[in-house]
């Protein structure tokens, strides 16, 4: 069973926060969860996000366009085994 704890880890060493785990003989598994950087020098405007996304996005094809290129594409392959 895991039971879960927090602790600051500064030097090699780990402060319990609040409650610690009980026991003189422990074996511990650490996660470390590094504190994020602030979130506002990555904000942008939605108006900023579409005008720098804007044309990335192809419009749709339809399947007749894609019957018409691979009809192409067929006609123009060069077969030599036919000759």
């Amino acid at each position: 069973m895991f039971s879960t704890y927090e602790a600051v880890y500064k030097h090699g060493m780990l402060k319990w926060i609040d409650e610690r785990p009980e026991g003189n003989c422990l074996r511990v598994m650490v996660t470390v969860l590094e504190k994020e950087k602030d979130t506002a020098e990555f904000q942008e405007s939605i108006e900023e996000l579409l005008q720098r996304t804007k044309g990335i996005v192809k419009p749709p094809v339809s399947r007749d366009e894609i019957d018409r290129d691979i009809a192409t594409m067929r006609s123009e392959w060069n077969r030599e085994w036919d000759r």
